[in-house]
């Protein structure tokens, strides 16, 4: 199932809540989503990331989908069954090239972490009903980025 990120509702959170000043923002537009910013690491920041809720969430997660392009980072896609800032999130990290390029990511290719910090939890990712979706970049290298989601798409699979 394709989603559109123009119809989500998009929230920026960035190492702020923390102290730091990162400043991040995104656009929808052309059936992309385009997530820009300035990344910092003064006052002990280095993080910038926007979440969305999922408008039609899938019963259970069996895989995702995106096509992406960018400036060459390494980012992390999160997934999560609630917005509480204390639950699980899961992530998987990709690079986003200068070219478009397509990037699956199965169950167990996510690892389960709250704050940042790995989590040990059973069972995993597969079967959980995933409510947000959200990108991330934490790099203790300063400086501007811009990462674009050309396309989200749930992958079903069997069990």
């Amino acid at each position: 199932m394709l989603i559109d990120p123009a119809a989500l509702r998009w929230q920026v959170i960035n190492d702020e809540v923390m102290g730091g000043c990162s400043n991040s923002s995104f656009t929808a537009e052309d059936g992309c989503l385009h997530f820009r910013g300035e990344l910092s690491t003064a006052n002990g920041g280095g993080f910038a990331s926007i979440r969305a809720e999922l408008c039609d969430p899938p019963a259970a997660f069996s895989g995702l989908r995106l096509c992406v392009s960018g400036d060459g980072r390494h980012y992390q896609v999160r997934l999560r069954e609630t917005a509480h800032s204390e639950a699980i999130a899961w992530r998987a990290l990709f690079e986003a090239r200068a070219a478009a390029e397509s990037v699956e990511f199965m169950p167990d290719d996510f690892e389960a972490v709250i704050r940042g910090r790995r989590v040990e939890t059973l069972p995993g990712l597969r079967h959980r009903s995933v409510r947000h979706l959200g990108f991330m970049l934490t790099s203790k290298r300063p400086g501007p980025f811009a990462l674009t989601v050309h396309q989200i798409e749930t992958v079903e699979r069997d069990a």
